[in-house]
């Protein structure tokens, strides 16, 4: 019985060690943000953007209509319309929502701030 609550402690704590979004952010590229290239730009270029973007802007001040103001209309889901999510890097990554990453700006239902800033699946 102790063996399998050591694996359940070890599995958590694992868990809990992922990388920041913002490292995450580096492993797809470092192209400069910029609101104009943006918004003409495709979601592998946009994934490329996401750690200029995070690093210019602190976007966990902000509320989801902020985010819908400096990045546009977003182009993913994430469970509720008032988490503005975006599709971002190459098309060969997939999960449940899309082909590509979702950079998910999750916000609080209530106030509408910004609460965590992830990606799904997480970037490895």
């Amino acid at each position: 019985m102790r063996f399998y609550l050591y694996i359940v402690l070890i599995a958590a704590l694992l868990a809990g060690c992922r990388d920041s979004v913002e490292d995450q952010a580096k492993e797809l590229g470092n192209r400069e943000f910029t609101t104009d290239v943006w918004a003409t730009a495709s979601s592998l270029q946009r994934g490329e953007m996401t750690a200029s973007l995070l690093k210019k802007h602190d976007l966990t001040r902000s509320n989801g209509s902020d985010i819908v103001a400096l990045l546009g209309r977003p182009t993913g889901y994430y469970d509720y319309d008032t988490n503005p999510a975006y599709v971002v890097g190459p098309a060969t990554v997939e999960s449940v929502y899309t082909k590509g990453y979702l950079l998910v700006f999750e916000t609080d239902k209530e106030n509408g701030k910004v609460e965590r800033i992830f990606f799904v699946p997480a970037v490895e």
